[in-house]
């Protein structure tokens, strides 16, 4: 549950001794126990009034709590954007196993011309995330995995929905897919990225991506990561940023109540729209 704390609150705690965090009646009495507690064992007590002495106590805990609970609704998952250097080489590693747990195969992954890659911090495992394209600017289909169908309607609910071009050598128009947030584990776009708006709508936070293609171009890139859920929607393709936005805004998305799995012995993946 998330923990609502106003200005107001704070403040009346500095003038009465009193300190409120909104409805969370259990909050506020585990603070007053605690800090109440810290004061009485506090052998400087002595130098001040009781009084004096517990507004201040009640404010510091406050402000404390303040900024715990405001880092803490930035949600449990957080995406870093990374930059690197034209001297690093990003890779990694997919390790394969036998049925006893043996390592049998190591592949080091290398992706030369990179530039840009996303890392997480995770205190919790996301849950599997579905979306229905409530707009988008030319017909696509994606796959129904629950029944292991492809489907072209805007009302179904998908992991995957994009408009591929006309044949294999096309340039993509747009794609939507969802990735996770997990520990130890970077996702990688290919060639080189500039990074041209970040910015938040609502509940998400938005990075907008020009990647250089070899084949195509410049490819646009809309993400939006949501760090309450752990899941990071890309909305990817070479039609324009603007159109790319507008699908992006008009997703409607579901958050299941099955925990997605993660296998730590593959430690990389891509991030970029391709066919396949």
């Amino acid at each position: 549950m998330a923990v609502k704390m106003y200005l107001t609150d704070l403040a009346e705690g500095c003038f009465d001794a009193r300190v409120s965090f909104s409805e969370d009646a259990a909050m506020t009495m585990r603070v007053r126990h605690r800090v109440l507690s810290e004061v009485r064992q506090d052998p400087r007590r002595k130098h001040f009034s009781a009084r004096r002495t517990l507004r201040v106590a009640l404010l510091a805990a406050a402000m404390a709590l303040l900024f715990t609970a405001t880092a803490w609704a930035t949600g449990l998952f957080r995406l870093h954007t990374n930059l690197i250097p034209a001297n690093q080489l990003i890779h990694g590693q997919w390790i394969e196993r036998d049925e006893a747990g043996n390592i049998t195969e190591v592949q080091d992954l290398r992706y030369p011309g990179a530039n840009l890659v996303f890392t997480f911090d995770c205190e919790a495992t996301p849950h599997r995330t579905l979306f229905s394209p409530g707009w988008v600017p030319s017909e696509g289909r994606g796959f129904l995995e629950d029944e292991e169908r492809w489907s072209s309607s805007t009302e179904d609910w998908y992991f995957f929905f994009g408009d591929e071009g006309e044949n294999a050598q096309s340039p993509i128009n747009y794609q939507i897919a969802v990735y996770y947030a997990v520990p130890n584990y970077q996702l990688v776009m290919m060639d080189h990225s500039e990074i041209v708006k970040q910015e938040n709508w609502g509940e998400y936070e938005v990075t907008e991506v020009v990647n250089q293609n070899e084949h195509w171009g410049e490819v646009n890139y809309v993400l939006l990561f949501n760090p309450a859920e752990g899941y990071l929607l890309r909305v990817g393709g070479c039609d324009s940023m603007e159109t790319l936005e507008k699908i992006a805004q008009n997703l409607e998305v579901r958050v299941t109540d099955v925990e997605i799995e993660h296998d730590p012995d593959y430690n990389i993946g891509i991030i970029n729209v391709a066919r396949g």
